[in-house]
């Protein structure tokens, strides 16, 4: 009688590791639909973005995508323009602040230095809704590319990491 009391009891605990295995396995598949990306190829620029990213138009910007709970926009501006302008921008610290001026970002933002990018990060008030920004730019060859990921104020701690994770994953081909 013990012998078949063990088994029975081997047989369930067989069933709870392997159930407790499907679950884990249906929690990671689950999971990992939601980060699941894309490579978006716009003017010259790569940048990976979810998948439930899409396509999308904006004034004044080279590219836009619009997600359920972000968007991510990216702006080309050629160096001659900037000059043909008459703004002085003599490194990409010059473009940002001279950006920064002109849009009066709110708040007087910091820009600070990543290996492949300066950013900064800011808060706006957008028809009666608060929103958080993280503005990265590039520069790039004859360039300078202004990329903006922006959500709702409240969700911004929770995305800002999905903003600099695609903000890192941007690339240049060559044209």
């Amino acid at each position: 009688m013990p012998i078949k009391v063990n088994k029975v009891m081997e047989r369930k605990s067989y069933k709870n590791i392997l159930s407790i295995i499907l679950i884990a396995m249906m929690l990671l598949t689950i999971t990992s639909c939601g980060t699941a990306s894309k490579e978006v190829h716009e003017s010259g620029m790569v940048i990976k973005l979810p998948k439930g990213f899409q396509r999308s138009t904006m004034e004044n910007t080279t590219w836009y995508y619009q997600g359920s709970d972000a968007v991510a926009m990216g702006i080309r501006t050629y160096k001659t323009d900037l000059e043909k302008e008459g703004l002085e921008s003599d490194s990409v610290q010059d473009y940002a602040a001279a950006y920064i001026k002109a849009n009066s970002v709110p708040g007087n933002p910091e820009i600070q230095t990543s290996d492949k990018y300066i950013y900064f990060e800011y808060n706006a008030k957008v028809s009666g809704i608060d929103y958080s920004y993280l503005t990265c730019i590039y520069d790039h060859d004859d360039t300078y590319w202004l990329v903006n990921f922006a959500c709702y104020k409240q969700a911004y701690q929770e995305s800002r990491s999905d903003f600099f994770k695609w903000a890192d994953s941007v690339e240049f081909e060559n044209e």
